[in-house]
Parts: structure tokens; C-alpha cells; sequence
């Protein structure tokens, strides 16, 4: 709508009244400002003449703000805050350039948003053909001698790897750079992997035996990770591995504190960058808790940081009895929390757990690979038809599950062991007999333990945070939180979830009257026909005439269902999930997305559940800031605040008030303060 102009508390001064359909506005309020001269010390630092978005209650819009000693002193209007102005003051002309709280990203990875000097796909889409040369280059550049692994990070899972004569799985593709190094791939998602032939070899049992990954130890040594490796025609793996499966070969760490650590200056470089003063890192090892003692204390750290540590249930669990210890658990996490109790910056009150793992699939895989994520109704079968001359994926089909021959085909999987039994099978039914099996895909962590660990976080006061994609594994997440929160408590311990990509509506209710932080990854609320083809058509039927995107279909209508789960009570943060998808957290990006749902083909992704513009700001700031409990110092332009804040080249209000919401992503960051003090400047 247009702006309208007011005068309010009988000051001389203008401030903006902002509306927007279907967002809540209050009375513009008018701050602090109007001071006289003579009865106020100088400011340190003044900036004028901008358009200042207070995220505060009424979502207050102001001329001016003043800052002495790192707090916000007051705000107001240019003309009466410019009487703040002594000798030594540092005035800024914003010259009507927006200036808004310093953005909170409530889900993010620190220690993966710079690259280090290692072999990276940066997130490429490749055909395995690409793929082969790339990587070889690798090996030249790096000199590795034989024997030595490749290992190879920001591997993207979801777009390219089409298939060829030549080169008809990734494994094949990963023997064809080298059989002499053992070669991984780590998804840039954090949840999938690849591995060529020689890294299959080195699979390591439970006992630490060398007893490798095939078809024979899949049934027997490695039988509990079954569902999370891809496996081929003759039930070999394909190369696919994902979750924990990515551990089992003995590969050296994705991620080297050692070698990540000395990159601090440099990831605190790259959140300035992007406007960002503060941060979760949503899953953060242990072993980076000493680096960030010393940054902070070398004084050069200029961000706030929460970090909801993640500790392995595998890593407590008895040899013997199987039970996981969690008093334990209980003791490392207090003891890592009491490591940062007299912090001025870092908070360790947060524990990550995940309930499931990821909702892609692999259509090129002969037989396609399921998703893994816990979801409620059973994955799809589709056939696929590829053209590996034009590069066209289709969904032709859908093999019956329920019908008597897929039952009868697994009740005697033995009848298949034999290549010739599976080819006459395809012959006659024309899809592979493996694809008879039924998945509702698999729970990170047993149900049963993570009720008893949700409990025992809570009693210990720490915040949860719960990685949830799947129906199923949101709907076993919302159990577990039910336990501990209160019925009209407020959520005091800020507990709630991330990523969120199937929920059912029944618990889209229920999310909201537990008042569950929502930490949504807006970059992924988009239409990608080449992504979405290995998601979609194992959630719903896709040769309906809707066609893969019916806007009528389950998987659509409860796909980010972001504005009814606020609408029922929950609270929207925003969660870059960054470096997945791309290292930057890069939030105007994720602002665009979330507010039009526009995608890369002009489709819109479930449009009913977009929300606007203020809504989003406020996911980025005072919403932040209260998920990651900062919002008494932080995440409003407020008197008495600290001055963590961010100025950008052109206004996205005024971008999404005229229709043009997709081209906040064009948005710039000019300028960053933390504590007053400017961080960051563009050139």
C-alpha cells in the first residue's frame, strides 16, 4: 500500500506508517527521539536521513538513530537527532537508504560458509561425464599419491549426475577418475555422499574389521543401514550413500577443526558481508568450541553466536547392552555450556537433534533411490524414462505396491538373486522387482530416545532444536516438544524445528499451539523442475493431469506451509542452512524467495503460504533474535539495544509494496555495525 505520513506525540518530526495486507501493524511510534542539545551528551556515531525499520512492536519507521558507547540512544527524527552532534561525532548521511536491525540467522553451518583450500564442486550441476575430468584435475592439483583419498565437498546431489552409456551410476563415474585413491563425495546438504569402488572396499564393520560395502555385507554387517545406500540392478551399491552410511568407510572428516578453525576472521568477514550480527550454528561438533573461545577472546569477533551442539547417539551407545548413556550426554553438554557462562558473545544452551535425514531421491539410480525422510504415507514408486540425448526426465508410471504380485515379489526376494530372474521380471512387468518395496523412509533417532532425551534437555534448560523434513518425522518431533512445553507458556526455552518441508495439517495446528520456533529455509521455497523431479514424484502421484506441480495434491498445499503455521501460533525465524545450496547465507536471497515462492521456471511453489515483506523482516530480525534468545540486546532498533545493525542499497518494503517482491534478491548490503563499531562497508 502507499506510505502515509503522520505526526504522532506532538513531535515535529515525520515517520512512515506502514501497512500490508495481511500483516498485523500497530501505531507508529516515534522512539526517543527529539532531545534537547543541551541536556544530552554527544553521540557517538549519528546516521540521518534514512528510511530506519525498527522491527519493534509496531514495526515503527523513523528518520534518525544515535549511538553512544555501542548502545542505541535514541532515535527520531534527522532534525532533532542531528542536535546530538559534537566535535567528535561520526555522522552518516544515509541519504534515504534503509536501515534495519543487523539480520539474525537462527540455522546456520559457520564452519562451512568460507571454503578452504580443498577439491570442491562448488555446488555445480554436472553430468557424471563433467564430473570425471573435473575430479581428475583434482588429483593433479593437489599431487595426491596413490592411495590417498580424494575427498571432495559441496558434491550437488539434486541437480545434474545425469547418467550415460559409459557411465551408468556414480560409482562408475567415481572408478572412472581413479581406481587407485579411494574417492567420497560429501553432498552439499550434509546428508548425502558417493564413494567410487576403492572407498567401498574399506568399509569397517561395527568391530572396526575391514569387511567392505557390497551386497553380501548389506545383508549381514551393514544390514541397519540398508535403507541408506543405492544400490544397482544386481543389488550392489551404486555408489550412493547417505546419513551415517557416509561413515562406515573409514574417510578423513568432512570438515578439520584444525584447518576450518584458522578460517574465523574470514567467516566473520562473510556474515558482515551479508548483514549479519548474529547466528545458531544449528549443529555444531564440539570440537570447534576451543577455536571460538580463542577468536573471541582475541577481541576480532564481531558476531553474537548460540550453539546447539550435536552430540551422536552412536557415540554413547554400550557395546553390550545397546543403551545409550544419556546422563552422560547430560554431563558434556553442561559442561560445554559452564565453558562460555561468563561469554559476552557465545552461548552453548542449545542441543541439535535430528529426527530424520533428507527427501531426495535418485531417478537416474536403476532402480531409483527412495528418499530417506521419516514421511507418513509410503514413497512412491515412479518409472522413469530418461533421454540421455536431450537430457528429459519423465514420470511414465508408477509400479502398484499393494498389487498381489508386489506382494508376492516380497515375500521371495531369493527368486531374484539371479541377474536373469530380474531381467525377465523387467521384461514382463516393465519396472525392476525392487521397486515392490514399501518405505515410509527412516527416523534419524529411535522415537523412543528422542522422547527421553527431549525431556532431559529440558529439565537441564537447554534449547532444542530438532531437524525435521518428513510428515512423519515433524509429526514424531511435535510429540516429543508436547511433553515439555506448557499450554500457554510462551515456549519459554524457545524450543522448535528447521527445515520443514512436508507437514501435515493436523500438526501445522499443533506446532502453532505449542508456539514452536520455526527456523525456515526460504531458499528452498521455490520451483526447480530438475530438483523437484527428485522429490515430488515419490511423494504423489505426478501423471495426474495437475501434473507435477497440482496445486491440489498433498505434497503441494503442505509443502513450507510457513503463513498457517504462524497464523496458528508459531513463531517464523528465518534459517539460511548455509553452506548447503550455496556457502553464503546470502538472506536477501532467501527474503525473495519467501515472500514471492517464485521459482527458476515461473511456477510458484504452494503460493497460499508465501508471507509479506514486514513478516519476513521480522523472521530476520526480532523473531531471530528471540529463537536464539537475544531480544532483550538485539534484533530491534531500540533505546538501550546494542547497535548491531545493517543498511542496504534500496528499500525492500517499498520493492515488495509495488509488486516487485522478487527483486529484493538484487538487494545489497552497504554497511554493517556490531556494537556501533562499522564492520563492514561496500565498495
Amino acid at each position: 500500500m502507499n506510505l502515509t505520513l503522520a505526526r504522532l506525540l506532538g513531535l515535529s518530526m515525520m515517520v512512515f506508517a506502514l501497512s500490508s495486507c495481511g500483516e498485523n501493524e500497530g501505531p507508529v511510534s516515534a522512539g526517543s527521539g527529539g532531545f534537547a542539545a543541551s541536556s544530552q551528551p554527544a553521540a557517538d556515531l549519528l546516521l540521518l536521513n534514512g528510511y530506519v525499520y525498527t522491527a519493534d512492536e509496531q514495526r515503527s519507521v523513523v528518520q534518525a538513530l544515535a549511538v553512544n558507547d555501542g548502545v542505541i540512544s535514541a532515535i527520531g527524527s534527522s532534525e532533532n537527532l542531528a542536535e546530538r552532534q559534537g566535535p567528535d561525532t561520526e555522522v552518516i548521511d544515509l541519504a534515504g537508504r534503509m536501515l534495519l536491525p543487523g539480520l539474525q540467522d537462527s540455522h546456520l553451518h559457520i564452519f562451512g560458509i568460507v571454503e578452504p583450500d580443498t577439491c570442491s564442486l562448488r555446488s555445480q550441476a554436472m553430468s557424471l561425464e563433467d564430473m570425471v575430468s573435473y575430479l581428475q584435475e583434482c588429483i593433479q592439483h593437489y599431487e595426491l599419491p596413490p592411495g590417498e583419498w580424494l575427498a571432495v565437498d559441496m558434491w550437488n546431489f539434486s541437480e545434474g549426475n545425469q547418467v550415460s552409456g559409459q557411465l551408468p551410476s556414480l560409482r562408475a563415474a567415481l572408478d572412472a577418475v581413479s581406481t587407485e585413491h579411494p574417492i567420497i563425495l560429501w553432498g552439499n546438504d550434509g546428508h548425502h555422499g558417493a564413494a567410487n569402488s576403492r572407498a567401498l572396499e574399506q568399509a569397517l564393520d561395527a568391530q572396526g574389521n575391514v569387511v567392505g560395502l557390497n551386497a553380501e555385507t548389506l545383508d549381514t554387517a551393514f544390514a541397519e543401514i540398508r535403507d541408506l545406500v543405492g544400490v544397482d540392478d544386481n543389488g550392489e551399491p551404486n555408489g550412493e550413500l547417505n546419513e551415517h552410511a557416509r561413515g562406515m568407510l573409514g574417510a578423513p572428516p568432512r570438515r578439520d577443526p584444525a584447518v576450518l578453525g584458522l578460517l574465523l576472521p574470514e567467516i566473520n568477514a562473510e556474515l558482515a558481508r551479508n548483514g549479519i550480527t548474529s547466528v545458531r550454528d544449528a549443529s555444531l561438533d564440539p570440537a570447534y568450541l576451543t577455536y571460538l573461545k580463542d577468536f573471541e577472546g582475541s577481541g576480532d569477533m564481531k558476531f553474537r553466536l548460540q550453539v546447539a551442539t550435536r552430540l551422536e547417539p552412536a557415540d554413547y551407545r554400550d557395546s553390550l547392552s545397546g543403551e545409550i548413556n544419556l546422563d552422560q550426554m547430560l554431563r558434556d553438554l553442561e559442561a560445554n555450556r559452564a565453558a562460555f557462562a561468563n561469554s559476552a558473545l557465545i552461548k552453548a544452551d542449545a542441543a541439535k537433534i535430528y529426527s530424520d535425514g533428507v527427501i531426495e531421491g535418485n531417478p537416474y539410480g536403476d532402480p531409483p533411490t527412495l528418499p530417506n525422510a521419516a514421511v507418513l504415507e509410503a514413497y512412491g514408486q515412479p518409472l522413469f524414462e530418461f533421454d540421455a540425448q536431450s537430457g528429459s526426465l519423465d514420470v511414465v508410471g508408477y509400479v502398484d505396491t499393494n498389487s498381489s504380485l508386489c506382494e508376492e515379489t516380497r515375500s521371495t526376494p531369493e527368486r531374484f538373486k539371479a541377474k536373469s530372474a530380474r531381467d525377465a521380471f523387467r521384461a514382463e512387468h516393465g519396472f525392476h522387482p525392487a521397486q515392490c518395496t514399501i518405505s515410509f523412509g527412516v527416523m534419524a533417532d529411535a522415537e523412543p530416545f528422542m522422547m527421553q532425551y527431549v525431556r532431559r534437555l529440558d529439565e537441564a534448560g537447554f534449547t532444542i532444536h530438532i531437524h525435521a523434513i518428513g510428515d512423519r518425522a515433524v509429526r514424531a518431533s511435535v510429540n516429543a516438544l508436547q511433553q515439555v512445553i506448557e499450554p500457554g507458556s510462551d515456549n519459554p526455552k524457545r524450543h522448535g524445528m528447521a527445515h520443514l518441508q512436508l507437514i501435515h495439517p493436523d500438526d501445522q495446528q499443533r506446532i502453532g499451539d505449542l508456539g514452536l520456533y520455526l527456523s525456515w529455509t526460504f531458499a528452498w521455497m521455490l520451483t526447480n523442475p530438475e530438483y523437484d523431479m527428485t522429490v515430488l514424484p515419490f511423494i504423489g502421484d505426478v501423471t495426474t493431469p495437475g501434473g507435477i506441480y497440482d496445486a491440489e495434491s498433498y505434497r503441494m498445499k503442505n509443502s513450507y506451509p510457513v503463513r498457517s503455521t504462524q497464523a496458528a501460533g508459531a513463531v517464523t525465524a528465518a534459517g539460511s542452512d548455509a553452506p548447503v545450496d550455496d556457502r553464503s547465507p546470502r538472506p536477501l536471497i532467501n527474503m525473495a524467495i519467501g515472500v514471492t515462492r517464485q521459482g527458476l521456471d515461473g511456477n510458484v511453489l504452494n503460493a497460499d503460504e508465501t508471507i509479506g515483506i514486514r513478516d519476513m523482516i521480522a523472521a530476520y530480525t526480532i523473531n531471530g533474535a528471540r529463537a536464539i534468545s537475544l531480544e532483550e540486546i538485539t534484533g530491534s532498533l531500540k533505546v538501550g539495544k546494542r547497535a548491531d545493525m545493517t543498511v542496504l542499497d534500496r528499500n525492500i518494503i517499498e520493492l515488495y509494496d509495488s509488486g516487485n517482491g522478487i527483486g529484493i534478491a538484487e538487494t545489497r548490503v552497504d554497511l554493517t555495525f556490531f556494537d556501533g563499531e562499522l564492520i563492514y562497508e561496500r565498495d
